[in-house]
């Protein structure tokens, strides 16, 4: 090996480990922090952690640690043990505006931790103020929304048993379940309904069941729209969003796009067919 490569390889040590070096002395300062969260620190103290929260925490560096449902939990703590949950939604919209400037990406990974917060279980209207906040819903702190409550049901149901579906028989033990709530005027409900039918034989054969929810109002609007499909599980009360179902599951919008787990788990939600990588 020659100089000039010896040279370059020290500088490359050199920098992994002062790259090392700096994630270290990174995840000691946030471990130091939500120390502070967890076990109490003098009012300053805590006060200081509030605002390096809400104008400073890196999400990028945090999710690097592995450390951001943590670190967001011990957040929360401190507003629900002061009682200040209206102080805790200020604050987190706050935080959602530097986020969609920042992180854009990290603002989904911050409304799942709150939703599924289990201190924030008896402030649901609170709760849900802050998750319609990042769907660009401002409702207050305090009082029901009807808008702000489906968003937060809906973000509550990845990794939660799926609401019973009226009008069908239990999803548990099929292999997995697409659950597509749509609307027939809507043309992106119309994209995945034949992107799922273009690929129906295939789903078929890998055991995924297809189940459609319309919002149309009524069964002339439904029936001319859907007849064309091949799955049997064709699903509409005429009701539009006030149907039952569209109320289990939160839905705000349509298109909305679930699988359900041969154990009845919702798995997540999905922007098409692709994301579901069930065709793999």
């Amino acid at each position: 090996m020659n100089k000039i490569s010896l040279l370059i390889l020290g500088t490359l040590l050199l920098l992994v480990a002062t790259i090392t070096s700096c994630e270290k002395k990174g995840q000691h300062y946030i471990e130091k922090i939500i120390e502070k969260m967890e076990n109490g620190g003098t009012s300053e103290e805590i006060v200081e952690v509030e605002l390096y929260t809400i104008d400073s925490l890196n999400f990028v560096s945090l999710d690097s640690l592995g450390l951001t449902k943590q670190y967001i939990n011990a957040w929360i703590k401190l507003y629900v043990d002061k009682s200040a949950t209206e102080k805790l939604v200020k604050d987190s919209k706050r935080l959602i505006d530097r986020l969609g400037k920042q992180f854009p990406e990290d603002i989904e990974t911050f409304i799942k931790i709150i939703a599924h917060n289990d201190v924030l279980t008896e402030y649901s209207d609170a709760t849900a103020s802050i998750v319609a906040y990042a769907y660009g819903i401002d409702v207050p702190a305090e009082g029901y929304s009807e808008i702000a409550t489906r968003l937060l049901v809906s973000t509550r149901l990845p990794g939660n048993k799926a609401p019973q579906i009226e009008g069908l028989q239990s999803m548990e033990g099929i292999n997995s379940t697409i659950v597509l709530f749509y609307d027939g005027s809507c043309g992106i409900c119309q994209h995945l309904l034949d992107e799922l039918a273009d690929n129906y034989s295939k789903l078929t054969e890998k055991g995924v069941r297809i189940v459609t929810i319309s919002a149309d109002g009524s069964n002339e609007a439904f029936e001319q729209n859907i007849q064309k499909y091949p799955w049997p599980d064709k699903l509409c009360d005429y009701q539009s969003f006030s149907g039952i179902n569209f109320k289990r599951f939160g839905i705000a919008a349509t298109p909305e796009m679930l699988v359900v787990d041969k154990d009845g788990m919702v798995v997540d939600q999905y922007r098409n067919l692709q994301e579901t990588k069930l065709l793999d």
